[in-house]
């Protein structure tokens, strides 16, 4: 089959590869659309380790080929959304329905063979059924995209009713954050971002007001006067001075997401005001598959509309093209040969 291969860095080509054949309990399945990431992004430039060989990948939607023995309520023809991990099943995490923390994970795309393929094989526990009014490309990024930040937001967040929220970062993360903020009873929702087209997108989806940091010598000040009695934010950028920024803008009790992902060190506020405040500092990772089932029928039902979220679809012969192009906030989709116009 087809595959996109990761080769040194900087670098990922289309070759011919085998296919994968499932083994008990897994099936084979015919991707019909594969999100590119920015995980995608970094893990071509050499950023995270991914060895030379990888298939990348793991925003994924598609159509059953073949089941193994002991796969029971999946068929061929049915179409599937993935869980971007590949889980133990028996750590404390996965027992206890947090699989997105699972010890042992296998991630797609990284430790195994990913979605910018033809075919994958993957075992039942990573399956999400889709509905039928979900189109492939929608289905592919509402696994990660759209389901993190619900995770992020109410999960880790605990978002009640009529609060101020603040999305650091309106890439792909932030702009669905901006939406499902709303859609989750926020009264007020301010997204940041340098880029302009960045807060336009935040603005379409519901942003109640935007701001450029660098707009200002003091963005952290200047943002706290604009996000005034802000309880949550929500970091999806990765950089200390970004996450420093999320503590500093927080009204007593508030609570800040970290989504984005980096390797820096960011600093605590003084811990007279940290404790006196009562602050909390969250990690939020991924998503589990019960939540993308929950972003799936939000998006069947029509309550949540991400029907601006996929701004192109390119056959997989030339995805390879994709990594030397601007990145925006809609997402690109990779789409088999046959389905390209």
């Amino acid at each position: 089959m087809k595959a996109l291969i990761l080769g040194e860095p900087g670098e990922i080509h289309l070759d011919e590869v085998a296919e994968p054949v499932p083994t008990d309990g897994e099936v084979l399945i015919a991707v019909d659309a594969a999100g590119v990431c920015g995980t995608d992004r970094h893990i071509v430039a050499g950023d995270l380790g991914v060895p030379p060989g990888t298939v990348p990948g793991h925003e994924i939607a598609g159509t059953i080929l073949e089941t193994t023995h002991g796969v029971e309520g999946w068929h061929p023809g049915d179409r599937v959304a993935a869980f971007g991990q590949v889980t133990c099943g028996v750590c404390p995490a996965c027992t206890s329905g947090r699989s997105n923390r699972c010890r042992r994970p296998q991630i797609v795309g990284m430790a195994r063979q990913g979605g910018f393929a033809e075919r994958i094989a993957l075992p039942t526990s990573s399956l999400i059924s889709l509905p039928d009014e979900v189109p492939d490309g929608i289905g592919a990024i509402a696994s990660d995209a759209i389901a993190t930040p619900f995770h992020a937001l109410t999960t880790v967040g605990r978002l009640e009713v009529g609060e101020t929220v603040v999305i650091i970062g309106a890439g792909g993360l932030g702009v669905h954050a901006v939406q499902l903020a709303r859609l989750c009873g926020a009264a007020r929702v301010v997204a940041v971002d340098p880029s302009e087209a960045a807060r336009d997108a935040a603005m379409v989806a519901g942003a109640d007001e935007t701001f450029d940091p660098g707009s200002t010598d003091e963005p952290a000040r200047d943002l706290r006067r604009l996000a005034h009695g802000a309880t949550l934010a929500l970091e999806c950028v990765g950089r200390s001075e970004t996450v420093e920024m999320g503590m500093s803008i927080l009204s007593p009790g508030g609570r800040l997401v970290v989504v984005g992902v980096g390797h820096t060190q960011p600093k605590l506020p003084p811990l007279g005001m940290f404790i006196g405040a009562e602050l909390s500092v969250h990690g939020s990772f991924g998503s589990t598959p019960s939540e993308i089932s929950t972003v799936l029928g939000l998006i069947s039902s029509g309550r949540l509309d991400v029907s601006r979220s996929v701004q192109r679809e390119v056959p997989l012969a030339r995805a390879a093209e994709i990594f030397s192009q601007p990145f925006g906030p809609a997402r690109t989709v990779v789409i088999p040969e046959e389905r390209a116009s």
